[in-house]
């Protein structure tokens, strides 16, 4: 997307000067940054310098939803893009960074209180500014006995994680689903609340997910039709019992036996919660440095790492988290049909470690029991110095698959050769949830050498084509391929785009919200298109 005219460039110049003496009339100085260093720290932090498109002009920081009404008010007054962000740190998938030229950053790291917790129900409510670690750390304190599922990093937002269909380790690990009504500000400033949340003095808003009539929460969620100010979310009674879990295959050549075999148990939650099947070379990449095990050229070979980790740490190939949750004898029993039903599969080990709940002590745990124990961490950010670099990056390459041992095997074998023609480490892995997998690869790279990261961005941009062809969608897309993995939802002329554009058009007929997130363009950007 470009500006293309000298005139169209000074008008949007003028109508952004005169859009930002009215912000700062609004939030105030303390809540409008134009510094070079707030700039940059609010677009893609894992991209060279030199790309500046990520760069917004300007960012607010509100901290009312009256606020943010206003921040929309003004935009559409002078046509001025706004990007709507939480924490802003969905980093590997860009950060804060827009897609489009003149796009204010609006992030509400400031809008961070924890309204309510509902321990007998089960619930809570927060704004998008509450991180998985302030959040812990608030129910910590306050003694509560219910857990409230977090994803690997912890400092990432409950609200911008889920409508990023974000991941998490417990029972309620798959986010998006345990979101329970939502307040959203529309693009002309316009206040909703979803389900029951539309009654003034509803007592289910957080229990009911649907309320009468047509349930919209959907279609805020990885979009750019509103701006979500409040959520709620389900959580889980802490368990009398918590065992956290390790399944070891030693040789990849059985890969898609294991997945075979777990299907049975994850569909019908005998494995309770989301999986994670993760590589030797994965778990080094946390672990050690690159250059402490492998000096040749191109990629780490796979076999090297999985002898390394196997002397080092007692590690498979592929390795595996779970955990299971409840009353002493039910915990037992669902271990012992799990070792009973992966015997079958040659090279397997299944172990674990079964504790009180209430005896959890998190400076004993590694950062997997803690993670599917609803305990956030930070220790998986070390993978950054794998390359060691001075300033390491990754972007993150993620595909949806059903859990089936030959799909696991095809996308494996697909991301795993283009990774090391490019000479890039796979340190892949799988994130299961019943009859999905999750296939994920992180690529490291050094930000300064601006050669290796266009080369993995352009890896990236064809293999979304390849896993396309073989029927995967991506989950998620950092800016660059946005509109190339929209794209690939082709299914009757690309209807679901055309779908999405007409309710953009509705919802926010200046086109100012988050243009071009998820390949969702307004009208009036649509024309000045490049092909994906």
């Amino acid at each position: 997307m470009t500006i293309t005219t000298d005139t169209d460039l000074q008008l949007a110049a003028d109508n952004l000067a005169l859009a930002l003496t009215e912000f700062r009339e609004l939030l105030g100085a303390d809540g409008v940054f134009v510094d070079a260093d707030t700039r940059r720290e609010f677009s893609d932090p894992y991209s060279p310098d030199s790309w500046t498109q990520y760069v917004p002009p300007a960012v607010l920081q509100p901290t009312t939803v009256d606020e943010i009404r206003g921040i929309l008010r003004i935009a559409n007054q002078y046509g001025v893009s706004v990007f709507v962000n939480s924490q802003g740190r969905n980093n590997g998938y860009g950060g804060s960074g827009t897609r489009h030229p003149g796009t204010v950053v609006v992030n509400l790291r400031r809008m961070n209180k924890v309204l309510e917790v509902n321990e007998e129900l089960g619930y809570v409510v927060v704004e998008p500014g509450v991180s998985f670690n302030e959040l812990h750390e608030y129910m910590k304190d306050r003694g509560y006995k219910i857990w409230v599922d977090c994803p690997d990093i912890g400092w990432g937002s409950l609200i911008g994680n889920a409508l990023e269909h974000g991941i998490g380790y417990t029972i309620n690990g798959d986010r998006a689903a345990s979101v329970c009504g939502m307040e959203v500000v529309l693009p002309d400033g316009d206040l909703l609340r979803t389900g029951m949340g539309a009654m003034t003095n509803s007592t289910t808003w957080h229990v009911s997910k649907r309320g009468y009539g047509p349930t919209p929460d959907g279609i805020f969620m990885q979009s750019n039709f509103g701006v979500v100010t409040k959520m709620g979310f389900w959580c889980m009674p802490e368990p009398e019992y918590y065992m956290h879990s390790w399944i070891k295959l030693a040789d990849d050549k059985h890969l898609p036996e294991l997945i075979d075999a777990l299907r049975p148990l994850l569909m019908d939650r005998t494995i309770p919660n989301v999986t994670t099947i993760f590589t030797s070379l994965g778990a080094l990449s946390v672990a050690v440095r690159r250059s402490e095990i492998w000096q040749g050229e191109g990629a780490v070979p796979m076999e090297l790492a999985d002898k390394i980790a196997g002397d080092a740490a007692g590690l498979g190939a592929w390795n595996m988290r779970f955990a299971l949750y409840g009353k002493e004898n039910i915990v037992d029993a669902n271990f012992a049909n799990i070792q009973a039903a992966l015997s079958v599969v040659p090279g397997v080990e299944v172990s674990g470690t079964k504790v009180r709940s209430s005896e959890l002590d998190p400076a004993t745990l590694d950062q997997s029991a803690k993670v599917q124990a609803g305990i956030p961490d930070m220790e998986l950010l070390n993978v950054l110095n794998w390359t060691g670099a001075s300033r390491p990056g990754h972007v993150c390459f993620a595909s949806v698959l059903p859990a089936r041992g030959e799909d696991a095997r095809r996308i494996v074998d697909l991301v795993k050769a283009r990774l090391q023609e490019e000479g890039f480490d796979y340190t892949g892995g799988f994130m299961a949830n019943q009859r999905i997998l999750v296939h994920n690869a992180l690529i490291v790279y050094d930000t300064e050498d601006e050669a290796a990261v266009r080369r993995a961005y352009d890896m990236c941009r064809a293999m979304v084509k390849e896993a396309a062809a073989l029927g995967y969608g991506e989950y998620r897309a950092h800016p660059d391929f946005m509109d190339l993995v929209a794209d690939q939802f082709d299914f009757n002329d690309h209807a679901a785009r055309r779908f999405n554009e007409r309710l953009k058009d509705a919802l926010d007929p200046n086109g100012i919200l988050n243009p071009g997130k998820q390949g969702i363009w307004p009208k009036r950007l649509r024309d000045a298109l490049e092909p994906a």
